[in-house]
């Protein structure tokens, strides 16, 4: 661009913590969301712990709260609420009505956690 009383325009000098804070920002955004994160790693646990097994709410409680635990500690309490309320939100109604094993529920919290 030019100017009447400067000539040519000098290019911006870089700054190197804007570069900090742009990186910092691209790598935030290419992670998942927090409630993607909780079912992923509820999925995690369901997978590595007997999956060929039936899931039962005593095994879904504990599967969450450690997602909850590892993935939702350390954020104030309307953030932690939030993720989780989209997590929960995210489960279709007819995965509740069948019974089906912590390996096949694994897979559908995967496939969940894509859509939030």
């Amino acid at each position: 661009m030019r100017d009447r009383n400067r000539g040519r325009a000098v290019p911006a000098a870089r700054n190197p913590q804007h570069d900090f804070f742009a990186e910092q920002l691209r790598e935030l955004l290419a992670r998942p969301s927090l409630s993607a994160q909780l079912l992923q790693h509820a999925a995690d646990h369901l997978t590595a712990i007997r999956p060929t097994e039936p899931l039962t709410l005593a095994g879904w409680g504990r599967a969450l709260a450690r997602a909850d635990a590892r993935i939702l500690s350390g954020y104030p309490p309307a953030i932690a609420q939030n993720a989780s309320c989209r997590a929960m939100a995210a489960l279709d109604s007819g995965m509740w009505t069948t019974s089906r094993t912590r390996g096949e529920w694994a897979l559908c919290l995967h496939a969940a956690a894509g859509t939030v």
